[in-house]
């Protein structure tokens, strides 16, 4: 038999034209499956469209939340972690934990250099990819450093190695202690001072004690001040290692907010005391 016969048939069945409209069919329709599967709606690669883009590190600020102290003390720089369901690791640049609280966990917040690919979409829009994914802010992870692992959340990405572009600094102030029992008092001294994973964050410049007062109210409804009969009012001059960020107005210590009236902590040598800021040199 003829492949093609006289009245036009392929294989005396199927017409030439119409095997040729079906073949083209079956062209458009996969080329539109291929476009599917490599783009998604946002206008990105598809997972599983493959790796692709341009190697490049990004510096990430990674906040850890609550963290006992035993982990908050162990956390290096340089140290590294991998990334939960990926090939890739980060390795932390600088480590920066805030105070205790009272169940003993405290904040911590790390910079970390990246390892990714950078692309665009078809909006001209560019991401940083780590495993695949794009990486934002607001995106959560999962760290594996070895010894512990810990949910965190990427607050902020940049390309350069200052990623908070937080600037170490030193801050006197004054913090006044009220209705101290005299045997504590005793204990605060000059040079006596707070240590965080062999960094020292407070120092004592000088300590100055008054008597206490108490309010009173006479039988006539007057209202008097009195010394305290036994307590006493401490002032300390305290130097603390405190930082400043770019994008954030005022002073930090532990990573909270200084200023006039803020309450802090102060874990010192052989004593722990708690008082109010009433001046910032």
């Amino acid at each position: 038999m003829p492949l093609i016969d006289d009245d036009g048939n392929l294989l005396g069945v199927i017409n030439v034209i119409d095997a040729l409209v079906v073949v083209l069919l079956l062209v458009v329709v996969a080329a539109g499956i291929g476009l599917v599967i490599s783009v998604n709606s946002d206008g990105e690669p598809a997972a599983g469209a493959g790796p692709n883009g341009d190697p490049e590190t990004r510096y990430v600020t990674l906040e850890l939340r609550s963290q006992p102290d035993y982990v908050a003390d162990r956390l290096d720089e340089n140290e590294t972690a991998a990334i939960a369901g990926t090939d890739d690791n980060i390795t932390l640049t600088d480590v920066f934990v805030t105070a205790p609280t009272v169940n003993e966990t405290q904040t911590v917040r790390v910079r970390a250099a990246v390892e990714g690919l950078t692309d665009d979409d078809t909006h001209d829009r560019n991401h940083f990819r780590v495993g695949g994914d794009p990486l934002r802010i607001g995106d959560g992870l999962r760290l594996d450093l070895g010894w512990h692992a810990t949910n965190v959340t990427v607050t902020d990405l940049s390309t350069e190695g200052e990623t908070l572009a937080i600037e170490r600094t030193t801050t006197v102030v004054d913090v006044e202690l009220d209705n101290v029992d005299p045997n504590v008092a005793d204990e605060l001294a000059e040079n006596m001072t707070e240590t965080v994973r062999g960094e020292t964050i407070a120092t004592i410049e000088s300590v100055e004690r008054e008597p206490a007062t108490v309010i009173i109210e006479s039988d006539d409804g007057n209202i008097y001040e009195r010394e305290h009969p036994r307590n006493e009012r401490v002032t300390l001059t305290v130097e603390l290692r405190t930082t400043e960020h770019e994008r954030e107005t005022g002073t930090r210590f532990r990573g909270e907010r200084l200023g006039a009236g803020t309450t802090i902590a102060l874990d010192l040598d052989t004593t722990t005391v708690s008082g109010t800021v009433t001046d910032i040199e």
